[in-house]
């Protein structure tokens, strides 16, 4: 999915971009997924992402003190209500049709679903999964943990 989301236009000045942008949508759509709704929730949800998922989002440290740089509400949605909202859906659309299956009608139907397994870890370190599945031969299409 980053690959998809790197087609999308960065709305942001280059000299001022901290969080790679397609880190950022990815976070939101794992976390809308997951049923987080508003940006608060968006960034508390990516908070509690462990380390290996922050570094495949690309996310950076601060060069003193080495801590992770999270996005904060501001930032976030900033970037959210800046991008450029078609190509994005076009982006996550071209993600997920290549990954269905035509079924018998000749619709590629899929559902994805996303959740935080309740149990697996103090928070920092729980495990967020987004499925995609599909629809015509039941199969798991991809999953990102």
């Amino acid at each position: 999915m980053l690959q998809a989301l790197a087609r999308v236009p960065d709305p942001r000045d280059a000299g001022g971009r901290i969080h790679p942008l397609p880190g950022l949508p990815a976070i939101a759509i794992a976390a809308v997924v997951s049923r987080s709704s508003r940006v608060a929730e968006i960034v508390e949800w990516a908070a509690d992402l462990p380390d290996a998922a922050w570094d495949r989002l690309g996310a950076t440290r601060e060069a003193f003190t080495v801590a992770r740089r999270v996005p904060d509400d501001s930032t976030l949605s900033r970037v959210l209500t800046g991008i450029d909202a078609g190509a994005l859906d076009t982006a996550v659309c071209r993600w997920l049709l290549s990954r269905a299956v035509l079924t018998g009608a000749g619709r590629r139907v899929i559902a994805v679903d996303g959740k935080t397994l309740r149990g697996s870890g103090p928070t920092g370190t729980q495990v967020h999964l987004l499925t995609a599945l599909n629809q015509a031969g039941g199969g798991r299409v991809g999953e990102v943990g």
